[in-house]
């Protein structure tokens, strides 16, 4: 089965102009198109789920989904009446991508979700997607008719997720880094979660996070995607995600301060990168994919290696499109990739 593609796309702007958006994401070749679900991010981003409805009645293709959601900012029942209702307007081209929400949390006041929290969220959108009846409130609630191929994708990068991710999930979305000896730790949780519950390599599907910069100025790359890396740096895991890279992990300053409205999504992108300085070369290159189109193939090659079945492609922009990494992917990158997987027009 060849590796399939996918492209991240913010929430900006009219639902009008993502619709058109989508259009071109699917002529370009793409496999599906995520858009994040953290509302009023900074007081920009708006409804993913009007967005994406937008864009599923200017496409046929593409599969569209949020990415990600999380079972905190809005109940578990209202995604999976949301997620329902794109289903149907999309033809059965919708899935479910959630993770515990970490940038949506704290918007509310919350911790990010638990392993429990998802555990449950699963659990209650398996239920309903199948046709069962659902107990929700002293209720009985059932859905006509049913979902059964509406996948249910969990994002994680510690391995406790991981593995749960491969005992109840139908994908995990792996958001490790883009190291091939940190992405293969990854599929080791991911395979000892999935042995735990009996389950067979094909009943899970694996995609990947990478963030990416086609740049043939590798230094101005690597500046430009400092931040990045630096999020990766800040995870409970870090130790393990760099190490595994062959990387100590770089350690911010007393006087480091958060960009608003957070270090992944700043406004000010200039501050975030000053803000980072502290990060050397060699962890972002090793957690991004970047540089000229050679190189980034060469990455990309590397991963696809690893026994995944997508990639989920993102930049650094919060408040932008990906227009030059979608340009770029679609005409320098995929096609050089070694199984001969460019993009299907």
């Amino acid at each position: 089965m060849a590796i399939q593609f996918g492209l991240r796309v913010p929430t900006v702007g009219m639902p009008k102009d993502t619709a058109n958006y989508a259009r071109r994401v699917e002529d370009s070749g793409f496999d599906f198109m995520w858009m994040p679900d953290t509302p009023l991010l900074a007081g920009r981003w708006k409804d993913v789920y009007m967005h994406l409805g937008a864009a599923a009645a200017e496409t046929s293709r593409i599969r569209l989904g949020p990415g990600v959601t999380n079972p905190l900012t809005r109940h578990p029942l209202t995604t999976a009446s949301a997620i329902a209702t794109l289903d149907d307007t999309s033809g059965g081209r919708a899935d479910l991508a959630v993770g515990t929400g970490y940038s949506s949390a704290y918007i509310i006041g919350q911790k990010a979700a638990s392993l429990a929290d998802m555990r449950a969220a699963v659990a209650l959108w398996r239920d309903i997607f199948s046709g069962s009846k659902a107990e929700l409130g002293g209720l009985e609630i059932s859905v006509e008719p049913a979902y059964p191929n509406l996948p249910i994708i969990v994002a994680a990068t510690g391995p406790k997720m991981l593995a749960q991710a491969g005992r109840i999930a139908d994908g995990v979305l792996i958001h490790v880094g883009a190291a091939p000896s940190t992405v293969a730790w990854a599929l080791e949780n991911l395979e000892a979660g999935m042995a735990d519950a009996g389950r067979s390599r094909e009943e899970v599907t694996r995609i990947l996070v990478v963030t990416a910069c086609i740049d043939d100025d590798r230094a101005r790359a690597v500046d430009r995607m400092r931040p990045c890396a630096a999020g990766l740096c800040r995870h409970r895991h870090a130790e393990i995600l760099f190490g595994r890279a062959g990387i100590t992990t770089p350690v911010a300053p007393a006087d480091y301060k958060e960009p608003y409205p957070d270090l992944g999504h700043a406004v000010d992108w200039e501050e975030a990168k000053r803000q980072t300085a502290y990060v050397p070369d060699e962890a972002v290159e090793a957690s991004i994919a970047l540089g000229p189109a050679e190189a980034v193939a060469d990455r990309t090659n590397a991963l696809c290696e690893l026994d995944i079945d997508a990639i989920w492609w993102r930049d650094e922009g919060t408040w932008t499109r990906p227009d030059t990494l979608m340009e770029q992917l679609a005409a320098c990158v995929l096609p050089k990739l070694a199984n001969g997987r460019s993009p299907a027009r």
